[in-house]
């Protein structure tokens, strides 16, 4: 993966490399021109392949500009190589073996610091044997004596300046790479794209930038489980978004074998070879292959790494890099770690925020299902009811529900303007803090006109609430008013909200009936003991508050609600 600000740097890399070509060829082209007076050490042939060589530069340049590819193209540095041929065999031809000396480390430089430490060999070889040839064959064609040590001096400094350069672009270069696979790895790090998703992505981004055929990675699954979850992916195959395969514990110890204090080191030749790292003395040491071939036999690999995964310094998994780098020291052990003590927190933060975000929804879910039920079912049971009084009337003769029909509809209208409200209330973004008191009130009216329970509402000193808290406390009244009337078998009822030092306390209160036919059937028991509603101290802890049934000096039945404000 590239990201776009890494583009970016990329392609002003480019083309300031291509700037400095023309740059290059247009010096040495008008040094040439101020030296024709002298046409032995410039030729027109030199000149004539100094003007193509810039045209060349210009037209590299334009392809840098434009973002075209084949201004990146590995090959590039190669045929700035081919254009110093002629020039320095003119050169020679001439009677000037130096002047162009100077160009080849040019290439060098681009190799090795955008393609790193072995693309810069090349060229620093390719450079010396070019050299040393042309020097060679123009030496031989002018009838010259070989001076060994004049026709080897300049391939040694360039075989010497050139592993320099090579070496520290190589570096330059490494470090880039690690520093975009760890900035791979914080990108990955989103919520969104779940777990198993994050673990795979990070995954390719590992197998990539050691350029393996495949990774894999061995932890546990579920808190709490049995299991290990094993995610793989593979070279120019795309990583599945299903669940990774599962496996026992004793499947999983054969591939946390054979220490999680030990990184693997697994080579297979014509013999095998297997070195283990200590992850806390950081030291190598020789160990048996048996356990390993094992291993490789099973992954269908002939050389791998495997390094221990930990999390709050404890180890917890492995982690695989199949058929990967042929040669792994301790400056790339200790990248490994490092790299792995920034994966691992990663992975459990989305695991953690992932076990979060489905405790919400579960959450959010059962509030969904209380409004539901509290809204929309409730008023639904009242025309129930209507609709039975109906049907008993009709079934008695009795023909006069004009006036019935008519409260039933007027009842429907009330409901849909509520919801309606209700609606709205969720798509406008603004605060309200008033809503609580005129809700209440009108849903009071509305439950006296179809139960015939009398419900008075009292608010002491000012309530007010966002509306989000407020919608809570609707619905804890309507849950509590259906009590009343499914269970109480009482004619009035009291709602008292009052808040004081930083709480709001909600009683919902009833009369204790005098004849209960649930109680006379109680075993002549004529009291029964209060009831606890599930669903209503359930959204009061959602809330952070308590729920307390009781019945006070009035005789009165009451469900009691603290919320913290």
């Amino acid at each position: 993966m590239i990201f776009k600000d890494s583009l970016s740097e990329q392609w002003i890399d480019l083309r300031l490399i291509a700037g400095m070509r023309v740059v290059l060829g247009t010096s040495a082209l008008l040094i040439s021109m101020l030296g024709s007076v002298q046409p032995r050490l410039w030729s027109v042939s030199t000149n004539m392949t100094l003007v193509l060589y810039c045209l060349y530069g210009l037209v590299i340049y334009h392809l840098s500009v434009r973002r075209n590819p084949v201004a990146a193209h590995r090959i590039i540095p190669w045929l700035d190589l081919l254009w110093y041929l002629p020039l320095i065999a003119f050169a020679f031809s001439n009677g000037s073996n130096g002047v162009f000396y100077y160009f080849f480390f040019f290439s060098i430089v681009v190799a090795s610091f955008n393609w790193g430490l072995t693309a810069g060999l090349q060229l620093t070889l390719a450079s010396a044997v070019i050299y040393t040839a042309i020097a060679l064959l123009m030496t031989i064609q002018r009838q010259q004596s070989i001076r060994l040590n004049h026709l080897l001096m300049a391939p040694i400094g360039l075989l010497t300046f050139g592993y320099i350069i090579a070496r520290w672009g190589g570096y330059h270069t490494e470090l880039k790479n690690r520093l975009k696979l760890l900035k791979d790895v914080t990108v990955f790090s989103n919520p969104r794209y779940g777990i198993d998703r994050t673990i795979k992505a990070i995954l390719e981004s590992i197998r990539a930038f050691y350029d393996a055929e495949a990774c894999l990675l061995v932890i546990p699954g579920k808190p709490g489980a049995e299991s290990y979850q094993m995610y793989r992916v593979t070279r120019d195959t795309t990583p599945s978004r299903s669940a990774p395969p599962e496996i026992g514990r004793e499947a999983a110890a054969q591939f946390l074998e054979p220490s999680l204090d030990h990184a693997v080191i697994y080579h297979r030749n014509s013999s095998s070879q297997t070195r283990l790292f200590d992850v806390k003395a950081r030291t190598f040491s020789e160990t048996d292959s048996t356990n390993t071939d094992k291993i490789a036999g099973m992954l269908d690999a002939q050389r791998y790494l495997s390094m221990p995964v930990y999390y709050r310094h404890q180890p917890v998994g492995r982690m695989y890099i199949l058929n990967g780098p042929t040669r792994i020291d301790a400056p790339d052990m200790e990248f490994f770690l490092q790299l792995m003590d920034h994966v691992t927190p990663v992975m459990e933060n989305i695991r953690l925020i992932d076990n979060l975000a489905s405790d919400a929804a579960e959450q959010e879910r059962r509030r969904i299902a209380h409004d539901i039920h509290d809204s929309v079912i409730q008023p639904y049971l009242g025309l129930q009811f209507g609709l039975a009084a109906l049907d008993q009337k009709l079934e008695a003769g009795n023909t006069a529900i004009r006036g019935n029909i008519q409260e039933l509809l007027e009842l429907t209208n009330i409901e849909l303007t509520e919801l309606r409200r209700f609606v709205w209330g969720l798509r406008a973004g603004e605060e309200r803090m008033d809503v609580l008191l005129p809700a209440i009130e009108r849903y009071a009216e509305r439950f006296s006109l179809v139960t015939g329970i009398k419900v008075d509402v009292e608010a002491r000193g000012k309530v007010k609430v966002n509306d989000r808290l407020a919608a809570e406390l609707f619905q804890i009244v309507a849950e509590g008013l259906s009590n009343v009337r499914r269970h109480a078998f009482c004619r009035d009822a009291r709602v008292e909200i009052s808040c004081k030092d930083s709480s709001l306390l909600l009683q919902i209160k009833n009369s204790r009936p005098r004849a209960n036919p649930e109680a006379e059937r109680a075993d002549g028991n004529e009291s029964v003991k209060p009831f606890r509603p599930h669903s209503i101290a359930e959204r009061a802890a959602s809330l952070g508050g308590d729920t307390h049934v009781f019945v006070d000096e009035k005789d009165y039945t009451v469900v009691s609600i603290g919320i913290p404000l």
